[in-house]
This record gives structure tokens, C-alpha cells and sequence, in this order.
């Protein structure tokens, strides 16, 4: 069985038996790794598993302990928002304490973090934290630093969950010692987290959708691959694919029946680009992968691969839409056309 994230090193360790993870690894799609946006496109996640879960746990498990210094570390992972470069100062202050609990010393300090500022360096001179506290807080931070950061080809190669799930793992053992969360309890948050994650509909598609409801799936995650997109979302009032979002940093129609939702690290400059891309001739391909992908033509320059896959998915989901309807109406209340009405509820 294919274990995913923190559950790798806790099944290993014997702290979560396999036999509790075994409904949930089924329920899992294949493995598939993604370029991300992290580190300017360097990065990778998985769709399996993305790595955003192993962060949610984390702040699941950290909100289980009741130090004021917890809550101050969760509040300031909240207000980064994600981004790396804040994140990452969360995490090199949150080492540089666990270091100082310890004994350590700054000198030592600077040689892991070349970027270590005067005052991270200050810690060093302030009264020491409990180590169990600093434990705490820097295994909370440094899963939410880890998941903005993506995985590495190292970790790809070797299938590897990456130091996002070791931080939220070490956070894990902690809570199941001190008993503020039992195997079933935390078993039970990763499957809220998984069925958030999937396919919304307000009303059930029929059989026949289902060919065409996995082929936009998986062309969202190609849409990921091109882009570096953290995230890639088909959605109206009454359906969302892969699955519900939490905001977005893009958004455009993808055709009368579907808006586009994209979110970034950072919002990337040729998103301005992507409306002109909508009035020319794109090609798409429904490959043998079974996945969509975009077709660039001798003309088209690879700076351009970008805008323009992102406009051809949106005439992708538009023929697809419209054809599915016309062959099969009784999914007209699944995959209905947007109007002002229908966009006032969604954004009122």
C-alpha cells in the first residue's frame, strides 16, 4: 500500500497502523507529480497528495496544544498567507530557537541558514525557549515553509513525501504521545481533507458525464504542469472540478457554462496576455494519456506556452460543456449557462 505524506513515516514508526490508512490510500488517485510555482517553476507536488494537506494537518495538530507561543506561531502562519519568503523567515526564526533551546550557539546557527538576519541572530541572546515548545512551533512552521517550498527532483525520483510530511510528522508524534490526538482522530482530518478536495456537484451527473468530468480534471492538472499554477479550478454555482476553492488570483470564462479559477505564489505578468490568446486558433489534442493537451504550432513562441494553454483549456471546456449538454440535457441543471443572477450569488 502506497502511504501517503506524514502517514509514510508514522505507518514506518508504528504509530498508525496500515489497516486504519487502507480505505482512505484507496480512495487516492495514482501517483502524479506537477511542476508547481515554487522557486520559480522548480518546484514539484503531488496529486496525489499534495503537499497544501500534510500543512492543513499540520495546523490541525498545532491546534491541539494550548501555548500561547502556538497560537502566536499559528497566527503568524496564517498571515503569511502562503507566501514563501515569509513563511521561510516563520521557519529560520523557529529553528533558530529550537537551536538556542538546545544550547546552541549563533555560529552554528549561520552556517545552516546563510540567510540568517541580525535578528534571527538575536534569539540567541534572549532567554531560551522550552525546548518542547520550540519543537512545536518549528515543526509547525517549517511544514507550512516545506509546502510553499515544493518538493525537489530528489524526492520525484525517489517517490519520496518530502520535508513537508517529516515536519508535519514530528508535529504527529508529539500530539499522539501526549494524547491530544488519537490515530482515528487524526485518520478521520485527513479524510475531511480529502473529501474537500474532491469534485463538487449540487446535483449528481449522470453516467455519461463521467468520461468528460475526468478528462477536464486531468487537463487542470496539465494546466498546473504548463503554468506552475498552485491551483486550477472549473466552477459555477452548482459544480466545481477537481474540487472547491478558497479564493483565487485569476479568474476568467472558460466559456457560457464554466468560470476558470487559477491561483498562484505569485501572480505571474502573463495572465494579462490570456484574453488575446481566447480570440486565436488554438489546437487541442484529447492524447493517448488520456489528458489534455495543448498543440503549439510552428508560429507560436514558447513564452507564449502559458497564456496560450490556459485559453486553449477554456475553449477546451467550452466545446466540452456544450457538446455533453446537447447529447445529454438532463445534465442542463449540473452544467447550467452563468448569468448576472448566478455570478451575484457566487460573489455577493
Amino acid at each position: 500500500m502506497d502511504v501517503p505524506g506524514l502517514f509514510f513515516f508514522l505507518v514506518r514508526d508504528g504509530l498508525v497502523t496500515s489497516e486504519l490508512l487502507a480505505e482512505l490510500c484507496e480512495r487516492l488517485p495514482p501517483e502524479q507529480y506537477v511542476r508547481s510555482s515554487a522557486r520559480d517553476g522548480e518546484g514539484f507536488d503531488s496529486t496525489r497528495w499534495p503537499l497544501a494537506r500534510d500543512a492543513a494537518l499540520a495546523t490541525t495538530l498545532a491546534e491541539r496544544f494550548d501555548e500561547p507561543e502556538v497560537a502566536r506561531a499559528l497566527a503568524e502562519v496564517e498571515a503569511a498567507a502562503g507566501a514563501p519568503p515569509q513563511l521561510r523567515a516563520l521557519a529560520r526564526r523557529a529553528n533558530a530557537r529550537v537551536l538556542a533551546a538546545c544550547g546552541g550557539e549563533a555560529s552554528m546557527f549561520t552556517q545552516w541558514w546563510r540567510d540568517a538576519t541580525a535578528d534571527d541572530l538575536a534569539v540567541f541572546a534572549e532567554p531560551a525557549w522550552d525546548t518542547r515548545v520550540a519543537d512545536i512551533v518549528a515543526a509547525l512552521q517549517v511544514a507550512h515553509h516545506e509546502a510553499a517550498d515544493g518538493l525537489y527532483a530528489f524526492h520525484v525520483h525517489r517517490g519520496l513525501p518530502g520535508p513537508c510530511a517529516e515536519a508535519t510528522a514530528r508535529l504527529a508524534r508529539r500530539a499522539l504521545a501526549e494524547k491530544r490526538v488519537t490515530a482515528s482522530e487524526l485518520v478521520d482530518a485527513a479524510w475531511q481533507l480529502v473529501i474537500r478536495s474532491e469534485p463538487y456537484f449540487a446535483a449528481e451527473p449522470s453516467p455519461a458525464a463521467r468520461g468528460m468530468i475526468a478528462a477536464l480534471v486531468a487537463a487542470c492538472a496539465e494546466i498546473r504542469r504548463v503554468t506552475g499554477a498552485t491551483g486550477c479550478t472549473l466552477m459555477s454555482e452548482t459544480f466545481a472540478l477537481p474540487s472547491r476553492t478558497a479564493g483565487s488570483d485569476f479568474m476568467i470564462l472558460a466559456g457560457p457554462r464554466a468560470l476558470l479559477l487559477l491561483k498562484f505564489t505569485a501572480l505571474p505578468v502573463w495572465t494579462s496576455r490570456i484574453s488575446a490568446f481566447r480570440s486565436r486558433p488554438l489546437f487541442t489534442r484529447f492524447a493517448a494519456a488520456q489528458r489534455f493537451e495543448l498543440v503549439l504550432g510552428e508560429h507560436q513562441r514558447e513564452e507564449d506556452r502559458a497564456p496560450a494553454a490556459v485559453a486553449a483549456l477554456c475553449f477546451f471546456v467550452e466545446l466540452s460543456l456544450d457538446a455533453h449538454v446537447a447529447a445529454h440535457p438532463e445534465d442542463e441543471a449540473v452544467f447550467p449557462l452563468i448569468d448576472d443572477a448566478m455570478l451575484d450569488r457566487m460573489f455577493a
